[in-house]
């Protein structure tokens, strides 16, 4: 699962990124312990092609999403989880500058 950033993140060596891949590895143990791990790639290709994430300590890298059990055993646990991502990441770069990749 994955996330597009439609806006410029800068990276911590100082270089900006136009348009960044958010990986999403998502962690669902029980309706109590459940995380996702995320990613940042220059672009979906940098992540098919095996590179090397990008530093990018200014967006969260890893997301607690406290699912309820009602969410956990819902029909619509993806959506879910990519929201909570969603709204996190776009505490730093702005609303609406994250859309999933379908």
């Amino acid at each position: 699962m994955a996330l597009k950033i439609n806006t410029k993140v800068t990276t911590d060596e100082g270089f900006e990124v136009s348009d960044a891949l958010a990986y999403l590895n998502i962690f669902i143990l029980a309706p109590d312990s459940n995380w996702v791990n995320i990613s940042y790639y220059k672009s979906e290709q940098d992540w098919k092609d095996g590179k090397q994430p990008l530093n990018v300590s200014e967006l969260p890298n890893q997301v607690k999403t406290e699912l309820t059990s009602g969410e956990f055993w819902g029909s619509q646990l993806a959506q879910l989880i990519h929201n909570k991502c969603i709204a996190e990441i776009e505490e730093v770069t702005g609303s609406e500058t994250v859309v999933i990749v379908q």
